[in-house]
């Protein structure tokens, strides 16, 4: 395959790179401005690119699970090998650079751990007449639709959990960001045969298009909350498979008394990029477009969060730190300050959308955490083992991390309640699932 090109994208039809009648274009959230151009795939288009990885799938499904790891694995290291080329593209998120080269990374990490898995086969009876063995068949054509935030390493978990399986997979990023993923699926082309991964760029119909297209057997969908109702409902009407990894709320961050507050505060600003604390002195916070600190990604978000921040300062609550900031986006880019807000209302529009506060009551900590309809993620922070697990196991979160920030892991449950990671201080490893769906 040729050498990819970095200022132009196109669908990947087919193992070929397609055009478009219609093209947009997205910003850049740090200087507003315009990015190149982006097709925006029609009805047609969908079609096109459905017959042909239904094709695909006739062969791919049959091949060797050893043939899917090895291809999954070169993927992943020419991917590793190129990713210096990869942070301007990803700039695309208001990632910097450095985020945007560990973006790379952990899909890398996700492309090879996928691909180490075994497919079990289970025998739930054999006796000298009758045995009953469990076995997993792929289903055939995947629908992947991702968020924004962080492109690459979202769709390629999709994409490595379908092609392990034997599955095709069509990939659609979102129209905030449009390049990462064509690009991507481009360079998956050197490795995959024709059809087994593809990518179509579109606007608001190509979501609904391929939900209901009765060609895709499944959708794994990352998005809002609002959005996966939406997909819940499209898929039901060809009765496709769902796996939906929603959001809208907020995650809980639970530190507990007995921890070393100096180094918990400082560990869960490195996870969040900023964190309340008692003492101001121990929140460094840098200047938007330094360091870690990313701009917002999109006018809308941007607006979003500007309206939360506006709302804390008619409500007279207590700013630690960033109460000052100038909001009114006089200059280019979607840059922000970071705010902490002390102990605001439960019901204010901060607590219900935005960061968790810190608590000091047990069962009124683990009340507050599970009073959501999202429940995402969430971390604790302790020393003491016993209570460790006895509060991580009663929380109602899709993961739970203690004693470290957010941390998924290929080989881990994912989409019940809850995968509960420790590390650390504490020295158990324990999963529990009950399958809550949330929406």
């Amino acid at each position: 395959m040729s050498k990819l090109s970095f200022d132009r994208d196109h669908n990947v039809i087919n193992g070929a790179l397609e055009g478009a009648e219609k093209q947009y274009h997205s910003i850049n959230p740090f200087t507003e401005e315009k990015l190149w151009d982006a097709p925006v795939a029609s009805a047609q288009d969908l079609d096109e690119v459905v017959e042909a990885a239904n094709v695909a799938f006739q062969t791919w499904q049959h091949s060797t699970l050893d043939d899917r790891r090895s291809r999954m694995k070169q993927f992943a290291s020419e991917l590793f090998f190129k990713n210096s080329d990869w942070t301007d593209i990803i700039s695309e998120t208001g990632q910097p650079k450095e985020l945007a080269e560990r973006e790379v990374e952990s899909a890398c990490e996700w492309l090879t751990g996928i691909a180490s898995i075994d497919i079990p086969e289970y025998t739930t009876y054999e006796d000298d007449n009758v045995k009953v063995t469990t076995k997993y068949f792929p289903l055939g054509v995947v629908g992947a639709i991702v968020s924004w935030n962080f492109p690459i390493f979202l769709v390629l978990g999709k994409v490595a959990s379908s092609l392990i399986c034997g599955n095709t997979v069509i990939v659609k990023p979102s129209p905030y960001t449009p390049y990462s993923i064509p690009k991507v699926t481009e360079l998956a082309q050197s490795f995959f045969p024709p059809g087994v991964v593809e990518a179509l760029g579109g606007d608001e119909n190509l979501g609904p298009w391929m939900t209901k297209h009765p060609g895709i057997a499944k959708i794994s969908f990352t998005g809002s909350a609002a959005t996966g109702k939406r997909v819940m409902e499209a898929a039901a009407s060809t009765l496709k498979r769902v796996t939906l990894e929603l959001s809208g709320g907020n995650d809980a961050a639970i530190i507990c008394a007995d921890v070393d507050i100096d180094d918990v505060a400082q560990r869960v600003m490195e996870d969040v990029k900023c964190a309340s604390q008692r003492k101001e002195s121990l929140c460094t916070v840098p200047k938007p477009g330094t360091g870690y600190l990313s701009p917002v990604q999109n006018k809308i978000q941007f607006d979003k969060v500007r309206s939360i921040f506006e709302d804390c300062r008619a409500q007279n609550y207590k700013f630690a730190i960033g109460g000052e900031q100038d909001l009114s986006q006089t200059k280019p880019g979607f840059q922000m300050s970071p705010a902490v807000v002390v102990r605001p209302p439960d019901e204010s529009r901060l607590v219900q959308e935005e960061p968790f506060g810190p608590i000091d009551d047990e069962e009124n900590v683990i009340h507050r955490a599970n009073n959501t309809d999202q429940g995402l993620g969430a971390t604790l922070w302790y020393r003491d083992p016993a209570m460790a697990e006895r509060i991580s196991m009663r929380l109602d979160a899709g993961s739970v991390w203690v004693n470290r920030g957010a941390f998924p892991l290929p080989t881990a449950l994912f989409g019940g309640c809850a995968d509960i990671s420790f590390c650390e201080a504490v020295e158990v490893s324990t999963q529990k699932s009950n399958w809550k769906l949330y929406l």
